[in-house]
C-alpha cells in the first residue's frame, strides 16, 4: 500500500511540515548546494588579497588602485544585497539563486582575462552584485528548508564553508606560485574560481526548488504541497477543503519593505543584527584581507611561508566554525557572538600592546586564535541571525540588509586600514580597531534579542504599531517554529 498524502489546508500546515521533517537527502542537498555560494565568495574574497602583489606588477597599480579594485566589489555586493533581498522576497528564492551564479561566472571568467584596469574594474563589480544577490537567497533557503531543530546549525555552517574556501584559495596560490605563474598568478586564482561555480550552477539546475514557505506565503498552496513532495520524498496534496489564503500585495516601492524592518517587533532585532554584521566586518576584512602581510611583519620571510602561516590560522577559523554550528542551539547565536568578539578583542589588546615582542611563532596563534573567535562568534552568526529573525515574506530584505551592512564594514575596513597602518604603524593599528568587537558588545548588552526559538510564521502580517519584542529564553530545545 502507499503512503497516504499529507492534507495541506494552510500556510500553517506547510510550515509545520518542514520544521517537524526528519532529515531527507534532497533538502541536504539543496542545503550543500546553498552553502555553495559562499563558498565562491570567499574564494573570491582570498584570490584578490593572494594576488594582489601580481595584479599591482601588472597593471602599475598605486595602493589608491589597489584597494579600489576590492572596494568595488564591495560596493557591488551592497547594491546587490540591498535589490537582492528585495527581488528574493517578491520574485522567488530559486530564480534569483540561477541569476546571481550565472553573472557570477560570467564576470569571473571575464575579470581573468581583463586586458586593462578600467575593464577590470567593472567586472568586479558585477561579480559583487552577483555574490550580493546569492547571500540574501542562500540564507534563506537554508531557514526555509530545514527542521526547526537544524536551521541554526545549517545557518552557521556559512562560516565553515567561508574558511574553507579561504583555504582553498590560499593553496591553489601556493600550486600556482610554485609553477611559476608569475604576475598571471592573480588570473589563473581568479579564473579557476569559476570551476566550482560552473558545478555549483549544474547541481542547482539538478536539485534545487522553490521554497515551499516562499510559495506558501505568495498564496499557491497546491505549487506548495508538490514541491514538499518533491523535497521529502512523501505526499501532499492539497485538500478540497483548504483555506484560500489571505496574501498581502506586493508593494510598489522596492524600499517599503526595508521599512517594516525598522518598525514594532523588528525594529532592536534589525538594529542589532545591522551592528554586528558591520563590526564583524570591520575586524575580519582588518586583519583577514591583510592576514599574509601581517604574517609577513612577523617573519620578514617569503611569500610562501606567509601564505602557509594564513592556512594554519584559516583551518583553526574552519574547526571554530564548525564548532559553532553544532552548539548553535544549546548555547544560542547572542552567546557565541559575545564569546567571539570578546576572543577577537583579547587578542587584539595582545598584539597592540606586544605584538612587536613576542616570537613570531606566538604571534602566529594568536592570528590562528583571532579567527577563530572569529568564526566561532560574529562571522558566522551574524548572517544567521538576518535569516532567523525574520519571517518568510521578509526573510530576504533582512537578510539583504545584513549583508550590505558587512559589505559596508569591508569598505570601511579595507580604505580605513592602509591609512592606520601609514599613521600608526600595525601595533597600534591593531589597538584602534578594538573600535568594532567594542561595539558589538556594547550592542548586545544593549539589545538581548536571541533568534533560535523566537520567531514564527505567524508574526503578524502587520508590523507597524506593534512594540512588543521577544526577548531569548534559557538555552533550551526551540520550540516555537521559524
Amino acid at each position: 500500500m502507499g503512503v497516504s498524502p499529507v492534507l495541506i489546508r494552510t500556510k500553517d500546515d506547510v510550515v509545520r511540515a518542514i520544521n517537524e521533517s526528519d532529515d531527507a537527502p534532497h533538502s541536504r542537498m539543496i542545503g550543500f548546494i546553498a552553502l555553495g555560494g559562499f563558498f565562491l565568495d570567499a574564494y573570491d574574497f582570498t584570490s584578490l588579497s593572494a594576488g594582489s602583489v601580481q595584479m599591482r606588477e601588472e597593471f602599475g597599480l598605486t595602493s589608491g588602485q589597489l584597494g579600489l579594485v576590492t572596494a568595488t566589489m564591495a560596493f557591488g555586493a551592497i547594491v546587490g544585497a540591498l535589490f537582492g533581498g528585495y527581488f528574493v522576497d517578491r520574485f522567488g528564492r530559486l530564480r534569483m539563486f540561477i541569476v546571481n551564479l550565472l553573472l557570477f561566472v560570467l564576470a569571473t571568467l571575464g575579470a581573468a582575462f581583463s586586458p586593462n584596469y578600467e575593464t577590470l574594474i567593472v567586472l568586479r563589480l558585477l561579480i559583487g552584485i552577483g555574490v550580493g544577490l546569492d547571500v540574501p537567497v542562500a540564507m534563506a533557503f537554508l531557514v526555509e528548508f530545514m527542521a526547526t531543530r537544524k536551521k541554526a546549525k545549517w545557518a552557521e555552517s556559512a562560516a565553515a564553508l567561508w574558511s574553507a574556501a579561504t583555504i582553498s584559495g590560499l593553496l591553489v596560490a601556493l600550486l600556482l606560485d610554485a609553477l611559476g605563474a608569475g604576475t598571471s598568478l592573480w588570473r589563473w586564482e581568479v579564473g579557476l574560481g569559476a570551476l566550482p561555480a560552473v558545478v555549483i550552477l549544474l547541481l542547482r539546475f539538478k536539485y534545487m526548488a522553490e521554497s515551499p514557505m516562499w510559495a506558501a506565503t505568495k498564496g499557491d498552496l497546491a505549487e506548495a504541497a508538490r514541491l514538499l513532495s518533491r523535497t521529502y520524498a512523501r505526499p501532499y496534496e492539497l485538500a478540497p477543503d483548504a483555506a484560500t489564503p489571505t496574501v498581502v500585495a506586493e508593494p510598489r516601492n522596492p524600499f517599503r519593505p526595508f521599512g517594516q524592518l525598522f518598525a514594532g517587533q523588528y525594529r532592536k532585532r534589525t538594529i542589532l543584527i545591522s551592528v554586528i554584521s558591520g563590526a564583524q566586518s570591520i575586524q575580519f576584512s582588518s586583519v583577514g584581507f591583510y592576514l599574509p602581510l601581517i604574517v609577513f611583519s612577523f617573519f620578514h620571510s617569503s611569500f610562501t611561508v606567509s601564505l602557509l602561516a594564513s592556512v594554519f590560522a584559516n583551518a583553526c577559523g574552519l574547526c571554530a566554525a564548525l564548532l559553532a554550528a553544532n552548539l548553535a542551539n544549546k548555547l544560542g547565536l547572542r552567546r557565541l557572538t559575545i564569546v567571539g568578539f570578546s576572543g577577537v578583542a583579547v587578542v587584539l589588546v595582545v598584539l597592540g600592546l606586544v605584538g612587536n615582542l613576542i616570537p613570531p611563532i606566538l604571534g602566529v596563534v594568536l592570528l590562528a586564535f583571532f579567527i577563530g573567535a572569529h568564526t566561532f562568534g560574529p562571522g558566522s552568526t551574524a548572517q544567521a541571525m538576518s535569516a532567523m529573525s525574520y519571517p518568510t515574506r521578509i526573510r530576504g530584505v533582512g537578510a539583504g540588509l545584513s549583508q550590505a551592512s558587512n559589505r559596508t564594514g569591508s569598505l570601511i575596513a579595507l580604505y580605513g586600514v592602509p591609512v592606520l597602518l601609514s599613521a600608526f604603524g600595525l601595533y597600534h593599528a591593531l589597538l584602534i580597531l578594538l573600535i568594532a568587537p567594542a561595539i558589538g558588545l556594547i550592542m548586545l548588552a544593549v539589545i538581548k534579542w536571541e533568534p533560535v526559538g523566537n520567531v514564527s510564521e505567524d508574526e503578524p502580517e502587520s508590523v507597524f504599531g506593534s512594540t512588543q519584542e521577544k526577548m531569548p529564553r534559557p538555552a533550551t530545545a526551540p520550540t516555537q517554529s521559524i
